[in-house]
């Protein structure tokens, strides 16, 4: 996506709608993506995953919250900001299918998602050590109910 950005910015920018609409379909892919880790994350460690009409905002709650005894939080405030701004022009690439995107709001979630992606990437692998951590614990194997 960077690379179709960085030879079609100026496009995007001047408002053609073909490049405009391929670099929002790009950045709603890369959230979905996202969220699929997310959702992973609640099905395999947390035990739940929200569903119904406010899933997509309840997953990024979920994920900025602790879960005693599972996991520590996974998105801190700045990431979960980003990301719930993220969100929102997801739903609005989706249902809105590429019409009324404004060049400028595209551009700007493209530089948005290129700056937090290595952030959650960076959040994911942190998550993983510390329940590895937790788990390779030697204090917890003696507490009952570990893993």
């Amino acid at each position: 996506m960077a690379h179709y950005y960085e030879a079609h910015s100026h496009e995007v920018l001047a408002g053609d709608w073909g490049a405009v609409s391929a670099v929002a379909a790009g950045i709603h892919n890369v959230y979905n993506g996202i969220e699929d880790i997310l959702l992973s994350i609640a099905r395999d460690v947390d035990d739940y995953v929200p569903t119904g009409g406010s899933a997509h905002q309840d997953i990024l709650d979920q994920m900025a919250a602790a879960i005693n005894g599972r996991r520590p939080a996974l998105l801190n405030l700045s990431l979960y900001d980003h990301l719930f701004e993220l969100k929102a022009f997801r739903h609005l690439v989706r249902h809105k299918y590429g019409f009324d995107l404004k060049p400028e709001k595209v551009a700007a979630n493209f530089d948005l998602i290129n700056a937090i992606f290595p952030e959650f990437i960076d959040a994911v692998v942190s998550l993983e050590k510390a329940m590895l951590e937790e788990i390779h614990d030697p204090a917890n194997e003696s507490k009952p109910g570990s893993r």
